[in-house]
């Protein structure tokens, strides 16, 4: 194999594949990353038995081939190289790679390709759903943030994903909170019902480009499922299993509602993260007649209370939620306005856009006795 490519396209390409690369494996081969040369490119390729991404970058190939190479030492050496052209030559029988640049000429030993796992691609799978990179990365954000992290309930750390042929709905949730996104599809025809890992989304939102189209394509298999752009492959295994029932966690009606500034609502939230965070992540959140008003106390430190203006329609109100729900949606809201839907104490709470009828988030609300 021999191939010419610059080294900041070269870099870029380990950064995107980076995020595949297996550190605990008790496979060496994970922990390489797969050099292939052919027609006008050098793909790179990694994979850690959740996740593998493919990522094309252009090359002069001079000698199709392929190699692999330890991904910590090749990244490290590639990063560090001047700007320019690097050249990357592998001899006839042998796995090592040549690489050299402007001031630097470097030999790296590598492994057998052969050993390295096949990823998946799309070849016979299910109809593409082509979706906008950053509504998908929006989605992504707004989701995730519901997804438990332990894996006591796997079903609970992924991402539910429907698809009805003219809409796509994304769903997660644990044990405390459910956050659910819907959007307009025309692409789709087929019924699908993925539960999609939620680390693998986040890490899919991390890779993309910022504009452009995805698509998703389900494995023939139909356990695994393939994010599709023009330079990059990411393939994921689906979680097996049932997920709850989200029409039955999402409070149907409410009986006071509080419409807020979002950035006044999270700057207030901030004032009292301090207090919160030292007694159990518990804030108060009183609805009055005009105002939103959140307390929190802890015993060692102090006390604070934010009021701020609100358009209230219902009764007063008092519920107590953890901090960091609140936090973590208002973070990812777009919205100038957010309401803030309760029935009572002992029931969920709904925080939902103003603007739009397409994203809802649901917080179960903390003891009274606190």
């Amino acid at each position: 194999m021999k191939i010419t490519c610059k080294q900041t396209d070269l870099n870029k390409g380990l950064s995107i594949v980076s995020h595949a690369v297996s550190n605990k494996s008790t496979l060496p081969i994970l922990a390489n990353i797969l050099l292939t040369a052919e027609g006008t490119q050098l793909k790179l390729s990694a994979m850690n038995l959740e996740i593998g991404i493919n990522c094309l970058i252009d090359a002069d190939v001079q000698e199709d081939g392929s190699t692999t190479v330890p991904a910590k030492t090749f990244i490290e050496l590639v990063n560090s190289l001047r700007q320019g052209q690097v050249t990357l030559t592998v001899p006839e029988d042998s796995h090592d790679v040549q690489v050299k640049s402007t001031g630097s000429n470097a030999m790296i030993r590598g492994m057998d390709p052969s050993e390295f796992p096949l990823i998946p691609g799309a070849d016979g799978g299910s109809e593409p759903v082509v979706l906008d990179v950053k509504l998908l990365k929006d989605i992504i954000g707004q989701v995730v943030i519901a997804s438990a992290d332990d894996d006591a309930r796997p079903v609970l750390t992924g991402v539910l994903t429907e698809i009805d042929g003219e809409h796509i709905q994304f769903a997660a949730a644990d044990a405390f909170r459910l956050a659910l996104r819907t959007a307009s599809i025309q692409n789709a025809n087929a019924m699908h019902s993925l539960l999609i890992p939620a680390k693998t989304l986040s890490e899919l939102s991390r890779i993309l480009p910022a504009e452009g189209q995805v698509q998703m394509i389900v494995t023939p298999n139909r356990s695994q499922v393939l994010f599709h752009t023009d330079q990059i492959d990411l393939t994921s295994r689906l979680i097996e299993g049932t997920f709850p029932n989200i029409k039955q966690a999402i409070p149907k009606e409410h009986t006071t509602r509080a419409v807020v500034e979002t950035k006044e609502f999270m700057a207030a939230v901030k004032t009292v993260v301090p207090f919160a965070r030292d007694s159990s992540g518990i804030v108060r959140v009183k609805i009055n007649s005009d105002t939103l008003t959140l307390e929190a106390t802890a015993e060692d430190i102090g006390s604070n209370v934010t009021t701020f203006n609100a358009v209230v329609d219902g009764p007063d109100q008092e519920i107590i939620f953890n901090v960091k729900y609140l936090t973590d949606v208002l973070t990812i809201m777009d919205t100038p306005e957010v309401a803030l839907e309760v029935v009572s104490a002992a029931r969920p709470g709904v925080i939902k856009p103003v603007s739009a009828d397409d994203y809802t988030y649901v917080i179960m609300p903390m003891s009274q006795n606190r």
